[in-house]
């Protein structure tokens, strides 16, 4: 007897469309530039709008859009029973323009500018100053773009020897001279060899050396008796070396302007009228473009060629999602910044930290009606110009902890004043998280140890006894 099963699934599948503006809302102002330049490349269908003044209007021009307009009815009486209709596929082509920027705000803001040089640059022109043969030149720039955001190596110096064939104490010395370049220290394969790098030509039997040097991981962890006793010192020596150590750059990557991704381009402007809160798309990067109207023009002449119109059609209909999926990021990002700003209205009005209110992704998706996957997505990496300093978005959203006054608090709160106490705190006697969870209670903030060590975490503040002082 044969028997038959029956299973029933409810999926949700996306639709092309769907996917594009995804990814479109995902990108900050900077990435949707690059998006545009790239899809401009590729899509015929797509060209550079030429600036031309809104209010200029010509008998030539006027002419041309008569002929325009013939030609597309006559497109659409010969090709009513096909898959290809211009007027139905794109309605008015004048209306799939991206125009920068889209609107201004009454007071206009500055806008920070961008860098002019990666960090990869700037350490390849240091190089070549050091007079380079070809060979080397070539390792180091291996070696460079191999660098993390941090300044730190990514790679075994001797997968670059195996990989370029050449000696790896001749790879080991030019990332010793990249290590010396400014900023001193770049390039390190770990803390350690980063902070020696930035200590190189001070004397050898420096304190401060030798405790780098020899007693590194003992340092670290903070076993000071181990120091004392195997480098001979006073406390009052070992906390003088300490102090100077304190000044080296552990992170010398994100030192100074040294990369483009260390400038902030903000998504959004938002300034304050006397009919409230004007909120702006910065469009001031992007590209000004639209549907190529003469490679429209230049599918005339095909229209009886099937597969021709078939790869119009495509191009077109590529060109208009693109535009469309922009525009969508466009009018989502003010609605969304307008939701924030009505729901944190007491920040705005002053803006101070404990003036956050708990609001969660959740709360801006019922505002706006949309999923809170797209809030997710329109909110990561974005960036506001507010006149008193520029903001992340996703910073405006934080869970609640109810106080003892059974009000509900913004854990951002709670995150600052935990920051407090840890500042103010004798470091010979760090606070544990168990007498942290007492002081926050102190305050109205009844939280469990586990999450005060969250938090903790989050501010990257290490345990009381990484904390304690020599």
């Amino acid at each position: 007897m044969i028997k038959l099963s029956h299973e029933l699934g409810l999926r949700q599948q996306l639709t092309p469309q769907q996917v594009l503006q995804a990814n479109i809302f995902q990108l900050n102002i900077i990435s949707l530039e690059q998006s545009i330049l790239n899809e401009l490349e590729i899509n015929p269908a797509l060209e550079l709008v030429d600036e031309k003044d809104d209010d200029e209007s010509t008998e030539e021009q006027e002419e041309e859009k008569e002929k325009d307009d013939d030609e597309a009815a006559e497109l659409d009486e010969k090709t009513e029973e096909t898959e290809f209709e211009w007027e139905e596929l794109l309605g008015d082509p004048d209306e799939y323009e991206i125009r920068a920027p889209i609107q201004k705000p009454e007071e206009e803001l500055d806008a920070p500018i961008r860098a002019t040089s990666t960090i990869s640059e700037r350490l390849l022109q240091q190089f070549w100053d050091l007079s380079p043969t070809d060979d080397e030149v070539k390792i180091a720039e291996e070696l460079i773009g191999n660098i993390d955001d941090e300044g730190y190596l990514t790679i075994d110096p001797i997968l670059i020897a195996d990989r370029m064939m050449v000696d790896e104490n001749l790879v080991l010395s030019i990332l010793k001279k990249i290590q010396q370049l400014d900023p001193v220290g770049i390039g390190a394969r770990n803390l350690r060899e980063c902070l020696i790098a930035q200590v190189e030509g001070v004397d050898e039997n420096s304190l401060m050396v030798r405790i780098l040097r020899d007693y590194f991981d003992d340092f670290a962890n903070k076993r000071y008796p181990k120091i004392l006793k195997g480098l001979n010192c006073t406390r009052e020596e070992l906390q003088e070396a300490s102090e100077l150590i304190a000044t080296l750059n552990p992170k010398p990557g994100l030192s100074g302007e040294i990369s483009e991704r260390d400038y902030i381009i903000p998504d959004l402007t938002a300034v304050e009228s006397d009919d409230g809160w004007v909120v702006t798309v910065n469009n001031s990067m992007l590209p000004e473009f639209g549907i190529n109207k003469k490679y429209v023009k230049m599918a005339l002449a095909y229209k009886n060629n099937q597969e021709v119109k078939k790869f119009v059609k495509q191009k077109l209909e590529s060109a208009k999602w693109f535009i469309d999926a922009i525009r969508q990021r466009h009018n989502t990002l003010i609605n969304v910044m307008v939701a924030i700003i009505e729901k944190q209205y007491l920040f705005f009005g002053k803006p101070h930290q404990d003036d956050l209110i708990p609001m969660i992704l959740k709360d801006i998706a019922e505002e706006v009606r949309m999923d809170i996957s797209t809030i997710s997505r329109v909110t990561n990496g974005k960036y506001v110009q507010l006149p008193f300093g520029i903001y992340e978005l996703k910073s405006f959203f934080s869970e609640g902890i109810m106080s003892e006054t059974g009000e509900m608090v913004s854990n951002t709160v709670v995150k600052t004043r935990l920051k407090e106490i840890i500042d103010a705190e004798d470091k010979q006697q760090p606070h544990g998280d168990e007498e942290l969870v007492k002081l926050l209670q102190v305050d109205g903030y009844n939280i469990a140890r586990r999450t005060v060590a969250k938090y903790r975490d989050l501010l990257k503040i290490p345990v009381a006894r990484l904390r304690k002082g020599i």
